[in-house]
């Protein structure tokens, strides 16, 4: 493993993501970066500002000189007209996204954000998966996804076989995807959804997802560094 690189966010330069280049192994595929994700969803400061970035996607304003706006009365509810936003009743987190999905719902809650929930409050859910990777609907969850605009939220999205499968058990209970959004994508859609990102493969330099079939790394016998995953890693011992 060398030395972690720390790229700042196009959208916030205080928000870094931190990248150690190496060889490493997924659950699906070979990677040569290890994203460490553990401030960004676990440090407060962090996953606040991860959340701010989140919602512009989902909430956009219109933005008027505040000395115009405090001569004409009729001003706000004109921006309030203006705005656009995209309706979300339940956020669904996964990849230990719980702090970051926390601090989304309040954000949209500050933004004016409508809600077909009765008691006008956002769910914000941890879902279950099974031994396939199945995510698992719960009879009281169920109400929570029925008939609900439903976000997903997740560290990363790599190959969006993932949340290829939680949109599927979203549709399949009545609910609908009305947003994906992520801290790091490897892609831009999935199953003709946009995936919104606060950092890309664009902000990684030379960023590869293998097959470990086709591994560059593997066909040149070089050995892993560490097995990772959305919550961390474990050293390779050779």
């Amino acid at each position: 493993m060398l030395e972690q690189i720390k790229i700042p966010s196009k959208n916030n330069a205080e928000l870094v993501l931190k990248a150690t280049p190496g060889h490493f192994s997924s659950d699906r595929f070979h990677v040569n970066y290890y994203i460490d994700m553990t401030s960004l969803k676990m440090r407060q400061r962090e996953s606040k500002l991860v959340a701010e970035v989140m919602a512009e996607q989902y909430v956009k304003k219109v933005k008027l000189d505040k000395d115009i706006m405090g001569m004409h009365s009729s001003w706000q509810s004109m921006v309030e007209i203006g705005a656009t936003r995209t309706p979300i009743d339940t956020i669904i987190c996964m990849d230990g996204c719980e702090v970051i999905g926390a601090y989304l719902a309040e954000e949209l809650s500050l933004g004016g954000f409508p809600s077909n929930n009765k008691h006008h409050s956002f769910y914000v859910i941890t879902p279950e998966f099974d031994k396939s990777g199945q995510m698992v609907v719960n009879s009281n969850i169920k109400p929570m996804i029925y008939g609900k605009n439903v976000l997903i939220v997740l560290a990363t999205a790599m190959s969006g076989r993932t949340i290829s499968k939680a949109i599927r058990t979203i549709l399949a209970y009545g609910g609908k995807v009305t947003g994906l959004s992520v801290i790091f994508a490897n892609v831009e859609e999935v199953d003709g959804y946009p995936v919104h990102s606060v950092f890309t493969r664009d902000d990684l330099p030379n960023f590869k997802l293998s097959d470990p079939d086709t591994c560059e790394d593997c066909k040149a016998n070089k050995s892993l560094d560490a097995v990772v995953n959305s919550y961390g890693y474990q050293t390779v011992e050779g």
